[in-house]
């Protein structure tokens, strides 16, 4: 039967790819199991971006209206005549690149799939650029009228909106400067504006009650836009209905049908902080605690948090940290871990013995050919360098109007006594009535919102403008933390298996913790080939402060060898072993206790850290980590638990073991006891 209950637009598509993804956590093992065949038997996908993060779902679950469990086993539609609904009504557009490829590839690992193949449609008006930038969270109060907040929220949610007030105008075409004369007198009005007109699609909208929690969690699915007295606020304080008018389109993805969301189930650890409860509108990096409870009906929960802060906290002091372990215990998926609870941009790469300079810093690649069919070359920037470009990109970005708003909004609580930068003089900053910065010994003179911001941007005044500069360096240094710097990080699975001094080069000296930034430039082999001076690299290769590397490497690789000593003490080392790190198989459900109990009673027969006894010739770094057990899921574990652990056994875990005792005493007799303890229970607990 024909399905005609198509979504009508991007909320319903984003709502439905939530629903997909929060069935992977469900409690229900067939709820679980269902989704997770939803997404390995797609083959188009659409993609989203919430927040920082992009989710991918199947074209043809999404492209119905409120779409279930239920909905879509009685009747899963014709993929064809989604995909063609989604083209015609230019919802979505088809596209292909090595950015979307490398991203689902690692979503689909995050949920336990290897699949590399498939199609995307990614959002008519956007492109892989708009995918690939930075997002912000915004946290909005749905009414300035007392005790009406919880009506106020149920009409942003029924209307799937966020709305701020004052005049009925359209501001859709005016600057943030021309908007600012409107409201010269009202800083409030000029930061709820200033913001409103930053939000920007995949942005995370939070609506906040008071400092008791929140309504509800959304994706913002459009810019800013007015239509008159859209929302209802609710009824002021003189008795008179008010409305708003100027909106962003939201969809609602988390939130409560009775109630709200209780600060308590954000779980909000320091050093991050919550929203500020009374204001209209607030602006913050996406929170880790938001991040969390948007993926909290996923594997992502308080343990694995803390856990990731250890690993964060010994990156962020050392910039450079390789993870070392045996077989498959997790390294590759902990480092994704790392990245997502830092909210990092990451690049990917794995080491191999053909990998060398040209592609990871810089060479000379042939060019097509030309008219009379002769083929050039010209430089192109390896993976590392392209990858710092965007860093610097992004570091270099700041939102000095925000910064300013901030300073006046401490000056309206009080003056700001600021030391000249020419002498001891002190200088009194205060606001005018006007809302404009002054100083008020000197009653002439005063600097419009303009005239700072240009000073922020340029750092140039006038030679003889002592307060221009004094209060403009005091805003600068003061308020550093709105600067828009987000950490990028660089994973080099299986770093070890590259010739480490070939494929570094001369940049063994830039990643060195002590001289990231400027201070590292070095020349590289092909820097008198750059000559484009807007180039950041034009003086000097460097790599920035925001850009940390995660290496991978198993520690009984042969290959082990090729990190030299002047590489290795450019890193931090942190040891991964097969029973801190079984996250991944968090999908067994309740299967999952028996699963590492079997694993540890196998790594204890290998060797036992705790009584120094097991296999002569081998160690802890001959363990066998979850990332093998999880090859259960290949077999049909779920009808014939016995047959998969053979299965297990026979295709995967017998051969390992038979290279790690190859040529040693006893070899036979070894794995055959090994065989034993992996078919027992109880035994070596």
């Amino acid at each position: 039967m024909e399905r005609t209950d198509f979504i009508e637009n991007r909320a319903d598509v984003i709502k439905n790819i939530y629903t997909l993804y929060s069935y992977l956590g469900s409690n229900s093992e067939e709820e679980r199991d269902w989704a997770l065949n939803r997404f390995k038997q797609g083959k188009w996908y659409i993609v989203e971006p919430f927040g920082n993060m992009l989710f991918f779902a199947p074209s043809r679950f999404v492209g119905y209206k409120n779409n279930d469990i239920a909905k879509h086993t009685e009747n899963h539609g014709d993929g064809t005549q989604t995909n063609e609904y989604f083209r015609r009504n230019r919802l979505y557009k088809i596209s292909e690149d090595e950015f979307l490829s490398k991203q689902f590839k690692n979503f689909m690992l995050s949920i336990g799939i290897d699949k590399e193949s498939a199609q995307f449609f990614i959002p008519y008006n956007q492109e892989i650029s708009d995918l690939q930038s930075s997002h912000k969270c915004y946290f909005i109060c749905p009414t300035h009228c007392s005790g009406q907040k919880e009506d106020a929220w149920k009409s942003f949610f029924e209307k799937g909106i966020m709305a701020i007030g004052w005049n009925n105008t359209d501001y859709s075409n005016y600057t943030l400067e021309e908007i600012t004369k409107e409201y010269v007198d009202d800083a409030k009005a000029i930061t709820a504006f200033t913001l409103i007109k930053q939000i920007k699609e995949g942005d995370i909208i939070c609506c906040t009650n008071n400092a008791y929690g929140l309504w509800g969690i959304g994706i913002a699915t459009s810019s800013y836009r007015f239509k008159e007295n859209i929302h209802k606020a609710g009824v002021d304080d003189d008795g008179e209905e008010a409305y708003y008018s100027h909106y962003i389109n939201v969809a609602w993805i988390c939130f409560k049908e009775q109630g709200f969301i209780p600060t308590s189930d954000l779980h909000i650890h320091a050093p991050e902080k919550m929203w500020q409860p009374y204001g209209t509108l607030t602006q913050k990096d996406i929170p880790q605690y938001i991040t969390d409870y948007i993926l909290k009906a996923n594997h992502t929960n308080m343990e694995t948090t803390n856990r990731c802060n250890e690993y964060i906290a010994l990156l962020e002091a050392n910039k450079n940290l390789i993870l070392t372990g045996a077989p498959g215990t997790g390294k590759t998926y902990l480092a994704r871990e790392i990245v997502t609870a830092m909210g990092a941009k990451y690049e990917f790469v794995q080491f191999h013995p053909s990998y060398d300079y040209t592609d990871f810093v810089e060479g000379l690649r042939p060019t097509p050919l030309d008219s009379r069919g002769n083929i050039g070359f010209e430089r192109k920037d390896g993976v590392l360098k392209e990858f710092c470009k965007r860093a610097i990109k992004r570091n270099g970005s700041c939102d000095y109007a925000s910064m300013l708003q901030q300073f006046k909004k401490d000056l309206r609580n009080s003056t700001i006594e600021l030391k000249s930068f020419r002498s001891d003089t002190i200088i009194k900053v205060s606001i005018n009535d006007n809302g404009v910065i002054s100083v008020p010994e000197k009653s002439n003179w005063v600097a419009s919102d303009d005239k700072m911001i240009n000073y922020l941007k340029t750092r140039k005044c006038h030679p003889n403008d002592t307060y221009t500069k004094t209060i403009g360096d005091y805003i600068l240094e003061k308020y550093k933390k709105e600067e828009d710097i987000l950490n990028y990080v660089f994973i080099i699975d299986e770093i070890n298996r590259g010739e480490i001094s070939k494929i570094f080069g001369e940049l063994f000296f830039s990643i060195d913790p002590g001289y990231r930034g400027k201070s590292g430039r070095v020349k590289t082999q092909y820097q008198n080939m750059i000559t484009d001076e807007h180039d950041p690299f034009y003086e000097g290769f460097y790599v920035p402060e925001n850009v940390y590397i995660i290496g991978t490497m198993n520690d009984i690789d042969r290959s082990v060898e090729s990190m030299d000593f002047a590489m290795r003490r450019r890193f931090a080392w942190k040891e991964i072993k097969a029973n801190e790190n079984t996250g991944m198989l968090d999908s067994f459900g309740e299967l999952k206790d028996e699963i590492v109990s079997k694993m540890n009673r196998l790594n204890n027969a290998i060797w036992n850290e705790e009584t120094n006894e097991g296999i002569e010739g081998l160690s802890a770094a001959y363990h066998i980590g979850g990332a093998y057990f999880k090859k259960i899921e290949l077999y049909d574990y779920k009808n014939n638990l016995p047959e998969a652990y053979r299965q297990l056994w026979e295709n995967h875990l017998r051969g390992v073991l038979f290279e790690y005792l190859r040529g040693s005493f006893n070899a036979a007799d070894n794995l055959k006891k090994l065989e034993e303890v992996y078919y027992s229970e109880g035994v070596y607990e």
